[in-house]
């Protein structure tokens, strides 16, 4: 779903600007996902209103924090270090004589 996500989002934008249009849409994609999940967990709950919209609530940002901020963040850095590090490993050596 990350790839998919990337290469549609890096086919029509910038270069420099994937990675800051990435983020922002993953956070509000899994919050949509999380507070879906809270809303259909709700009316199983023999609680109060306000119990039930703290249970929409915290899974909606919980689910936009973990999955969707941090989820992307490992995806970027992942795919950032990859690149670099093979870059830095295929430069030629230099040897002075």
């Amino acid at each position: 779903m990350y790839k998919t996500l990337w290469n549609h989002i890096k086919k029509n934008t910038k270069k420099h600007t994937t990675a800051s249009v990435f983020l922002p849409v993953l956070v509000l994609g899994w919050t949509v996902i999380g507070l879906l999940a809270g809303a259909l967990i709700c009316p199983f709950l023999q609680a109060a209103v306000l119990v039930k919209a703290t249970v929409v609530l915290c899974t909606g940002g919980y689910a936009g924090l973990i999955f969707g901020f941090f989820g992307g963040i490992f995806y970027i850095y992942r795919g950032t270090v990859k690149k670099s590090h093979t870059a830095v490993n295929s430069v030629p050596s230099v040897s002075f004589r």
